[in-house]
């Protein structure tokens, strides 16, 4: 399974953000390299936990900063945050039902790896990148 390879598009040129987001794209390599290599369903459970935990972390870090300078899509912003939570914690919590060697298991594990790529990356590219130019522009 291809790990996430960071690159110039996921940059928004926000220090603490993009040191967060290279952080995510970590914990995500992780939870791959794992699958790749048929880690037990109890590891990878917690691995998508670390990412969660973090993600949580990120997402209140980065809307206080929206806040304080008056994002004018900050509500917006924060429910697409919710959204991927919810989404996240949904998945984790089919692991703790999950049966090491059922198939059901096969489509969880299928399904969270696609849900991480798409939402980590999709996150960055379409919905963290209006708030780039508005941020720059206060500096």
């Amino acid at each position: 399974m291809p790990i996430i390879e960071w690159c110039e598009e996921y940059q928004l040129g926000l220090p603490t953000i993009d040191k967060d987001h290279r952080e995510m794209v970590e914990y995500c390599n992780h939870y791959l390299s794992a699958v790749d290599r048929g880690a037990p369903l109890e590891e990878l459970a917690g691995l998508l936990d670390r990412l969660i935990l973090r993600t949580k972390a990120h997402f209140i870090a980065e809307e206080r900063l929206l806040d304080r300078h008056g994002y004018p899509g900050l509500a917006l912003h924060k429910a697409d945050h919710d959204r991927l939570l919810v989404q996240a914690e949904t998945l984790r919590d089919r692991f703790d039902q999950a049966d090491e060697d059922d198939a059901a298991t096969h489509q969880l594990v299928t399904e969270t790896t696609q849900f991480m790529r798409e939402w980590l990356l999709d996150h960055v590219r379409v919905n963290d990148r209006p708030f780039k130019p508005f941020l720059r522009s206060l500096s």
